[in-house]
């Protein structure tokens, strides 16, 4: 069933795209076009998730400690980023990647936050070359518009998508100290 909800909305991409293609005039080099079809990208990973893991690289998956303890991430307001993500209807982008009253497990919760970071790293890094054509073609505008739109829609998301990783972990390690004390 996931593959056909997969293959579904990848279909209704591709019918979508002919249709604006036929009735619109917009150009592939515009930065509306790129910001959608990253927005596009992002929904296409989250329905992906059943059948594909997407996973970040190697070099990247490990937290460093200079995330989660150097003052930068609260500097540039990414805590704050993430309670406007949770106390907001901006939490129901992704209901999977928060523990539920105790109901879902850590590995489970980790599994989907790991993948919501890799979809958003994935997602800016597809965006990278046209920033480099638009800067080439001296676009400073739509590279300045992309940029933003990266910032918001990827590079924040990633960031407190491995804060909360951390604190996932953490957690599980308390839990799992304290559960081996009680035995």
């Amino acid at each position: 069933m996931a593959w056909i909800r997969l293959l579904a909305v990848a279909a209704a991409y591709v019918v979508a795209f002919f249709l604006l293609r036929r009735f619109m005039l917009f150009r592939l080099d515009s930065p509306w076009f790129v910001c959608a079809a990253m927005i596009c990208f992002l929904g296409l990973a989250f329905t992906a998730r059943p059948v594909i893991r997407i996973r970040m690289p190697r070099a990247l998956r490990t937290i460093r400690s200079r995330e989660v303890d150097g003052g930068l991430y609260r500097a540039i307001g990414v805590p704050r980023f993430g309670r406007l993500l949770r106390r907001t209807a901006l939490r129901l982008l992704n209901t999977d990647v928060y523990m539920d009253a105790g109901a879902r497990d850590f590995v489970t919760v980790r599994a989907q936050l790991e993948m919501a970071e890799a979809s958003h790293f994935w997602a800016a890094l597809l965006v990278v070359p046209y920033m480099v054509h638009a800067s080439i073609m001296g676009m400073w505008s739509a590279v300045l518009g992309v940029s933003l739109v990266q910032v918001l829609v990827n590079a924040y998301p990633v960031m407190h998508l491995r804060l909360s990783r951390h604190r996932l972990d953490r957690l599980a390690s308390m839990r799992l100290t304290k559960r081996g004390s009680n035995v």
